[in-house]
């Protein structure tokens, strides 16, 4: 550790020269694999070191502190067969590893819906590549998320854990677990957190193992891992993560502080969004995102059809939708489905929050949380279960070293670990808690009675009272049940009947009803049209009859526009057949003789070039499927295009070979092909 040098300001705290920082520049291995695996977890201090135990039994693993982990020594202890070692995250990561233990509810052995789940969230911020491996001989799981480049390991990891908490994910030791963690906050001047250490991969006999797509373990070596690893890196949508990179560390600030000017920054941010609108394709994710974040924390919307509307409405009008949007086809499926996180992700400003925020569960303290809380807790459990172990069997040892010496070989657990203060009254006779004395009990004589009769007789006349009021509320639920099942199944076969039949049905299913209730007698007031009928039923019958006149009109408006397009095209057709038509008497200048046989005249042959230039152009549209047959009359080409006869000059017009080529992805190989 380093010391306080003399000279040194006064004011500067002590715990900085408790940690130092590790040098920039300390010696690589020279083995290039060493290199790149020591570039890839560059931070040394505060270590992780155990032995390589039996098969079966836990890994003890022991924090070294005295010195820091060097390059050299990292690849030397790597390759060693017979220990494991393990490293922090530093301040600036290219990597973020999600441990998924083997009995954890989201491993696939369990729910195998949950990894694809995993991958799906991932994809949504930009984390399209991951790297699936097993941890060790236990079968659990480490999904490593490879970076092309640097990123805050802190707002990383709170990137990723709000994101699959939105999704239900929950994190706390035994189930799954992030490296980097999202560790404590420690105030300026009371010292420094650690991020929570995790074994390095590919170590020979640790059980690490590449797995497929089917869990199969692949037969890489270290190099196949590392190359692959690049790889998947160079796959991942650093803009997209960037950008919720800054939503997570904007949500954790306003959080935490609860500050009304960070609520003005993030509203304001939104409102710049949707102003700019969309500017090119793969942007609709984080559209509807900033715009349901909106409709949910700003507007207050509390319900998830409420939210989807608005997205979907405000999609729809914000610049660019149209020209960059490639999901306009299924903008409502997508706004409900946003609708659906925003509702688990936020929550109304200046209201309680509905989610927990807090990394472990809520039995667990914040300043606890962390990979050593979940190891003191697993060697304490040892500790108990060894001690009861003993003790059944009568070999607890009633001297203090050697039950020490027992219990530590039962537990698995060092003998620093059995003499800490907070497990000495686990084990040790000096700290045991004094057992309760237990009073003996009086022989019952014969005859005695054990438990006398209840003489409250006013608690049994009340619980009848209860009784019988809750026999006429179901009677209550059961009648106006009844009644609204009526009026609803008289709503709906009046809605299966169209125009005047509606109306009509609707007057005569509506006569006056006497019925009774609370209030006495009273009469249903008869429905008069059509829009007093659609007011009577229940709103989200009336949401679904709104929804299908939208889509109604948004079919009309599509086949309007459809139809528009295609008199468009035949306008240009026509345009472009009479320019053809003015041309064809300048290009024949020449007179023509027909010579005659009998009444008959005899038709134009096709002349060689033309005979080539339409045998290249119909064998490029037979391959479209544009035509079927053709034929030669008339002095021209016919083609059968669409079940009808068309002239090859008037299709090829339209349909050049050029624009085959480029609207249906195929080609014949010609040089020389060019537009007429």
């Amino acid at each position: 550790m380093l010391q306080r040098q003399h000279g040194s300001p006064s004011h500067v705290p002590d715990y900085v020269f408790q940690h130092p920082r590790r040098p920039k520049h300390d010696p690589l291995p020279a083995d290039p694999l060493g290199q790149r695996l020591a570039l890839l977890f560059p931070n040394g201090w505060d270590w992780i070191f155990a032995s390589v135990p039996e098969q079966g039994n836990h890994v003890d693993w022991e924090t070294v502190k005295k010195f820091p982990l060097s390059p050299v020594e990292l690849w030397s202890l790597h390759q060693d067969p017979d220990c494991l070692i393990g490293v922090r995250p530093n301040a600036q990561t290219r990597w973020l590893v999600l441990d998924i233990d083997k009995d954890s509810r989201y491993h696939p052995a369990s729910a195998p819906h949950w990894l694809p789940k995993f991958r799906h969230a991932l994809e949504d911020i930009g984390i399209c590549r991951s790297l699936l491996c097993q941890s060790s001989h236990s079968g659990g799981l480490h999904l490593y998320l490879p970076l092309p480049e640097s990123v805050s390991s802190f707002w990383l990891s709170v990137c990723i854990k709000l994101n699959l908490e939105a999704i239900g994910i929950k994190f706390y030791g035994g189930q799954c677990e992030l490296y980097p963690n999202p560790k404590r906050y420690v105030p300026k001047g009371k010292g420094y957190s650690l991020f929570a250490a995790f074994r390095l991969p590919m170590q020979p006999g640790s059980g690490f193992h590449p797995l497929d797509a089917d869990l199969n373990p692949l037969p890489w070596s270290l190099e196949d891992w590392l190359d692959c690893f690049e790889l998947s890196a160079d796959g991942q949508d650093m803009g997209r993560l960037h950008h919720a990179i800054a939503d997570a560390q904007q949500n954790f600030k306003v959080r935490k502080s609860g500050n009304t000017s960070s609520l003005a920054t993030w509203q304001e941010r939104i409102h710049e969004e949707k102003t700019q609108g969309w500017t090119g394709k793969g942007q609709t994710n984080e559209k509807l995102k900033i715009i349901a974040c909106e409709a949910r924390v700003f507007l207050g919307m509390d319900s998830v059809d409420q939210i989807a509307e608005y997205v979907c409405q405000t999609a729809q009008n914000t610049p660019g939708f149209n020209e960059h949007c490639r999901h306009q086809h299924e903008i409502e499926r997508r706004s409900y489905e946003v609708a659906t996180w925003a509702m688990r992700y936020y929550w109304p400003a200046g209201s309680a929050p509905t989610r927990d925020a807090k990394y472990h569960d809520k039995q667990v303290s914040p300043a606890d949380f962390g990979y050593h809380q979940s190891k003191r807790e697993a060697a304490q459990n040892r500790i108990k279960k060894a001690v009861l172990e003993l003790k059944r069997v009568d070999k607890l040892p009633p001297g203090i070293a050697a039950r020490a010496s027992a219990i530590s070989k039962l537990a698995h657990t060092s003998q620093k670990t059995l003499y800490r203060k907070s497990n000495l009254e686990l084990w040790h006779p000096h700290h045991l808690p004094p057992e309760p004395p237990q009073k003996a009990l009086d022989p019952l004589q014969e005859g005695t009675i054990t438990q006398l009769r209840s003489n409250n007789t006013h608690f049994l006349n009340q619980r009848k009272l209860e009784l019988y009021l809750l026999k006429d509320l179901l009677q209550l639920y059961i009648y106006v049940g009844f009644v609204i099942m009526t009026m609803r199944i008289q709503a709906a076969v009046a809605l299966a009947l169209k125009g005047r039949r509606a109306a009509k049905a609707a007057l005569e299913s509506s006569e006056d009803l006497d019925r009774g209730g609370l209030g006495g007698n009273y009469k249903v007031i008869p429905i008069q049209n059509w829009d007093q009928l659609h007011l009577s039923l229940p709103p989200g019958l009336q949401q679904k009859i709104s929804k299908a006149k939208r889509q109604q009109q948004r079919e009309l408006e599509l086949e309007q526009r459809r139809r528009q397009r295609l008199k468009a095209r035949k306008s240009q057709r026509k345009a472009h057949s009479e320019a053809n038509t003015e041309l064809r008497p300048q290009q024949e200048q020449l007179p023509l003789h027909l010579v005659t046989t009998g009444d008959q005249p005899i038709e134009r042959q096709a002349r060689l070039s033309e005979r080539e230039e339409f045998d290249r152009w119909y064998r490029l549209a037979q391959q479209c499927k544009l035509v079927a047959d053709y034929s030669w009359r008339d002095g021209e080409y016919w083609v059968l295009a669409e079940e009808q006869w068309q002239p090859y000059s008037e299709l090829s017009a339209v349909f050049t070979l050029r624009a085959m080529e480029r609207m249906f992805g195929v080609s014949l190989g010609f040089g020389d092909s060019r537009d007429d």
